[in-house]
């Protein structure tokens, strides 16, 4: 028995070796070249895991050392969150996700604006998210081609409202603090979700609890632009576990609605409703997932902030023309460190 144990524990050193190994040479590769090679993610996927996340803590630590004279630039830090150069205020929403893993702001995005990025949401171009589509078509609630549609980067980044919320200072503010001073654009995505198309896999539209591992270190802003119910699939995170949760359910893959009740109070297990305008961050690290849908259909921007571009789908760079006003690219070129070396 003692033999099979030994060999046991010498599979989980070599393991842990080889992975280190692929996850160092990655991102030497991404810090060259920018690209990301997918073994490398992998590896620091088992890190996090076979290491309790010390694998990632430590790669933020050396990071931000090594990025400690970054400087971001903001004036007012007043913005779409409220005036985060209130103390309390920003204090409130950094400590609630590092002790509970998500903080709604009383703060939220105005009703016209919702109701422009949603009209935008309409009519330009999205990509079903099914197997093998390859042509972005506009979404059709009476034609629905799959439940869940994606807009491109490209797109995206072209809308003002966009251009403005990426450069907000309240939300660099804010996710400087969490991050430290490493803090960058890591993507943007807005997607729409249905209720009307019934040929679902719950894994693709991310509709089982899972942990993300987009990245080494992030934080994620949700938008909600139109109302969330609990019909409407809400966001749906389990309170604290992104610090502390049993590794029968913090693994990877997905888990069952099942498993969750079993290993977590009925109090931990948070549904996120809100209505059009809500903001929503989250250290999606801790154990979330959005609900299926059972009526309507919810449209969701997300900005995620990151301290290094290395991960799963890295932004690629877009192409900037006349929709990129200057004031936008002023304030792109205010803060390289941010902004510059992903999409720009």
């Amino acid at each position: 028995m003692s033999a099979i144990r030994n060999i046991m524990k010498k599979s989980t050193v070599m393991n842990m070796t080889v992975d280190t190994v692929r996850f160092l040479r990655a991102i030497r590769t991404y810090n060259q070249g920018g690209e990301t090679p997918i073994e490398g993610v992998h590896s620091a996927r088992h890190l996090f895991f076979s290491t309790n996340q010390a694998s990632h803590k430590i790669f933020t630590s050396v990071q931000n050392f090594l990025s400690r004279n970054n400087t971001v630039e903001l004036g007012q830090k007043r913005g779409i969150l409220g005036d985060m150069s209130k103390a309390a205020a920003l204090q409130e929403a950094t400590r609630n996700v590092q002790e509970v893993g998500y903080h709604i702001f009383d703060a939220k995005l105005s009703s016209e604006e919702c109701a422009e990025l949603v009209e935008y949401a309409r009519t330009t171009p999205s990509k079903p998210r099914i197997a093998d589509q390859v042509e972005k078509i506009p979404y059709d609630r009476n034609n629905l081609k799959a439940n869940l549609y994606d807009f491109a980067p490209q797109d995206l980044l072209e809308n003002p409202i966009i251009q403005r919320l990426i450069t907000d200072e309240s939300i660099l503010t804010f996710a400087r603090e969490l991050l430290g001073p490493s803090v960058r654009l890591h993507n943007v995505t807005m997607w729409w979700s249905n209720a009307d198309f019934h040929n679902v896999s719950k894994n693709t539209a991310a509709q089982l609890y899972h942990v993300d591992m987009d990245t080494i270190k992030w934080i994620k802003i949700f938008f909600y632009l139109t109302d969330v119910g609990p019909e409407n699939g809400p966001h749906c995170y389990i309170a604290k576990s992104h610090r502390n949760a049993p590794k029968a359910v913090y693994r990877e893959g997905r888990i069952e609605d099942e498993e969750i009740a079993a290993h977590f109070p009925k109090e931990d297990i948070k549904e996120i409703t809100g209505a059009a305008g809500t903001i929503l961050a989250a250290d999606t690290v801790g154990l979330h997932k959005g609900k299926p849908l059972t009526k309507g259909e919810r449209l969701l921007f997300q900005l995620t902030f990151g301290i290094t571009g290395f991960g799963y789908d890295p932004p690629r760079k877009i192409t900037v023309n006349e929709k990129f006003s200057p004031e936008f690219l002023a304030k792109i070129d205010k803060n390289p460190t941010v902004y510059k070396g992903g999409y720009f």
